[in-house]
C-alpha cells in the first residue's frame, strides 16, 4: 500500500483548511493506509526553514497530497511540488478556496507554472471548476468530506435560536448577521444568537452588540471540532455572510444536524444548497434581506422543516464512503 504524505497550512481543531487535513487523515488511517500530516504554519522564518524539514520527510513517502489557496495559502503549492519533484513523488493539490479568480487574475503566471508540474490538480466544487477552465488549468471535482456524526437528540426549546459558525475576520461579514438579527428582535424577542468562532474582530463585535444594545447574544469563542455537533442540535437556524467563499464545511455540518442554513449567495454555496430547497440565499451584504430571510423561516416552520430533511438527504453525498474512491482514483491506488 502506497504511503501519503499530506502537506499544508495546518493547525488543529481550527476548522478550515485545517479541518478538512485532519478528517482526510482520520479518514486514511482507518482504511490501514500509511500516512502523515505536514504542517507549513508559521512565522516567514520558521517557513522557510520548513522546506528543508519536509524536504528529509517526504522521502520514504509516494504521495504527496498538498493543500493550498491564496496568498501565503498557496506556499504549500510551491513546497509540495519542488519537494515532490526532487524524489519523483506524485504530486496531488487540492486548491480550496473562493477567492480563487481574483488571486488567479493577479498571479496567473505564477500560479499556473506550480499547479501545471502537479500530477493531479483537485477542486471541491462546479464553482472552482468553472474558474480553473476559464485559465485553462486542468482539474476533477473531489468534494470536502463530511463527517456524519451520529447527532444528538435535538434539544427541545422556546423561541428560535440562531448559530454563526465562522472566523471572526471581515470577509466573513459578522456585522451583517448582527445588524440582521437586531432588526428580526425588533419583531420577535423570543430568538437568540450564538456566534462560534475567534478572530481579530471579536472585541470590535462585541462593542458592537453593547453600543446597539442588541440582546440575547453570546459569544463562545473556539469550539473544538469534537463539541460542533452539540452546539448545532441546540440551534434551529445557521447564518453565514461571507463575501468570498468556497466548500464551507460549517454549512454541511449544519444541514446534516438538521438546522436550516441561510447563506449569502456567494462562491462555491449555491452548488452546495439548492435554493428553497435546502437551504435560503440573501444578497451579499444586504441586511434588510437577510433579516427577511430569517423572519421568513420563523413564520414558516413546516416549510423550514421541509428543506431540513431534503438537505440532511442531500448532504450524504459528501462522506467518505462516497468520496474515497474519487481520492483513490488521482493517487493511482
Amino acid at each position: 500500500m502506497k504511503r501519503i504524505l499530506i502537506i499544508g497550512n495546518y493547525q488543529p481543531s481550527v476548522g478550515g483548511i485545517s479541518g478538512q487535513i485532519e478528517v482526510l487523515y482520520q479518514c486514511l488511517q482507518k482504511e490501514g493506509i500509511d500516512c502523515a500530516i505536514f504542517s507549513t504554519k508559521g512565522s516567514l522564518l520558521k517557513r522557510l526553514l520548513l522546506f528543508f524539514k519536509l524536504l528529509r520527510t517526504a522521502r520514504p513517502y509516494d504521495v504527496l497530497h498538498v493543500h493550498g489557496c491564496s496568498e501565503w495559502g498557496f506556499l504549500p503549492v510551491v513546497y509540495g511540488v519542488i519537494v515532490g519533484k526532487i524524489w519523483h513523488k506524485r504530486i496531488i493539490v487540492t486548491y480550496h478556496g473562493g477567492g480563487a479568480d481574483e488571486y488567479f487574475a493577479k498571479r496567473f503566471k505564477f500560479v499556473k507554472r506550480w499547479l501545471k508540474r502537479a500530477d493531479a490538480v483537485i477542486v471541491l466544487n462546479g464553482y472552482l471548476e468553472k474558474v480553473f477552465k476559464h485559465y485553462n488549468i486542468p482539474c476533477v471535482v473531489i468534494p470536502n468530506i463530511v463527517e456524519l456524526n451520529e447527532v444528538p437528540q435535538r434539544v427541545t426549546h422556546e423561541g428560535i435560536r440562531f448559530i454563526s459558525v465562522r472566523h471572526l475576520r471581515p470577509f466573513y461579514n459578522i456585522p451583517c448577521i448582527l445588524q440582521a438579527y437586531r432588526q428580526v428582535r425588533e419583531q420577535y424577542e423570543n430568538c437568540s444568537l450564538t456566534i462560534l468562532g475567534q478572530g481579530p474582530e471579536r472585541e470590535e463585535l462585541e462593542q458592537l452588540v453593547n453600543e446597539q444594545h442588541i440582546s440575547d447574544v453570546t459569544f463562545v469563542g473556539q469550539v473544538p471540532n469534537t463539541e460542533m455537533m452539540r452546539y448545532l442540535s441546540e440551534s434551529d437556524i445557521m447564518l453565514s455572510a461571507p463575501h468570498i467563499d468556497n466548500m464551507p464545511v460549517s454549512v454541511l455540518e449544519a444541514m446534516n444536524a438538521g438546522v436550516l442554513v441561510i447563506s449569502s449567495r456567494v462562491g462555491g454555496v449555491p452548488y452546495i444548497i439548492e435554493e428553497d430547497k435546502t437551504g435560503l440565499f440573501f444578497t451579499d451584504d444586504k441586511v434588510e434581506d437577510l433579516a427577511a430571510k430569517m423572519i421568513w423561516a420563523i413564520e414558516h416552520p413546516k416549510e423550514r422543516e421541509n428543506m431540513v430533511q431534503k438537505a440532511q438527504k442531500e448532504v450524504q453525498k459528501y462522506t467518505w464512503k462516497n468520496v474515497k474512491s474519487l481520492l483513490y482514483k488521482v493517487y493511482n491506488f
